[in-house]
């Protein structure tokens, strides 16, 4: 008895585990294989983050858009017209959101209003995520700041149950450096989105002549502008911007600062 125990032990029961593990692998191939959306995670090999989280961090403060990148594979047979719609859980102070899809970039958008299509088996590279730390442009930088949002992708078009896939991805903006304490206000911006020209409320207290910075969602100056500021309302022309998400300082000559941002 103890002999055929010992034999089991030893030779039938590691066979026995070695092909439970071989059909657990090949079952995960298998429910892996059988999605029919695959979203890829670009910046970690392409790995598959259908259903889960993913993280970006940055503890460099000149570093102010984070960012990843994703790739979307049609896993079917058929062509889908894929949407996105979006799911915020928690946003940073002085944060600002948007996401590229397909062929134009969606600020401050919770879905997106015409569909991407992507032929049976084909990738395609134009999804990405950013989460925008803007009063960072120029300024001191701001204390640690978590967002989280989940992205859902899908076509609820050609199939008799809508196709999805979805990933959470959390930003953290980490700051190592000392915090400026003065407060720094944020001033009423109309229209927004603008046209021509906006109209910047400062509040009272904050007049005469005023620098404005007026940044992109890159980070980089794209108008500078001499104003002057009458009780709390300076008026600024934007005509020449192209369509996107802007941010914006204005400094007195005391030095007080105010931030708006607005779309375009």
């Amino acid at each position: 008895m103890n002999k055929n125990l010992d034999y089991f032990c030893k030779s039938i029961f590691p066979f026995m585990l070695k092909q439970l593990l071989s059909a657990i692998f090949v079952l995960s191939l298998f429910q892996v294989n059988a999605q029919q959306l695959l979203l890829l995670d670009r910046d970690h090999g392409n790995r598959i983050v259908n259903d889960s989280v993913v993280t970006v961090t940055s503890t460099d403060p000149e570093i102010i858009d984070l960012t990843m990148y994703f790739t979307m594979k049609n896993n079917t047979d058929q062509v889908l017209s894929l949407n996105l719609r979006k799911t915020v859980h928690m946003m940073a102070d002085s944060t600002i959101d948007y996401f590229c899809f397909g062929i134009k970039c969606w600020p401050e958008t919770d879905t997106t209003n015409y569909p991407d299509t992507l032929l049976p088996g084909a990738e395609d590279y134009t999804f990405a995520s950013h989460v925008v730390h803007y009063r960072r442009f120029d300024m001191p930088p701001l204390p640690s700041g978590f967002s989280s949002i989940t992205y859902t992708i899908y076509d609820d078009t050609s199939f008799p149950e809508p196709v999805e896939a979805s990933v959470t991805v959390n930003y953290h903006h980490q700051s190592n450096v000392g915090i400026n304490k003065k407060d720094i206000r944020e001033a009423l911006v109309y229209p927004n989105p603008a046209t021509g020209i906006i109209h910047v409320i400062s509040g009272d207290g904050f007049t005469g002549e005023a620098n404005v910075k007026i940044f992109n969602s890159l980070g980089l100056m794209v108008k500078e502008f001499k104003g002057c500021a009458d009780d709390g309302r300076l008026t600024i022309p934007v005509d020449e911007l192209q369509t996107g998400c802007y941010f914006g300082r204005i400094e007195n000559s005391e030095k007080e600062a105010i931030t708006f941002r607005f779309i375009k």
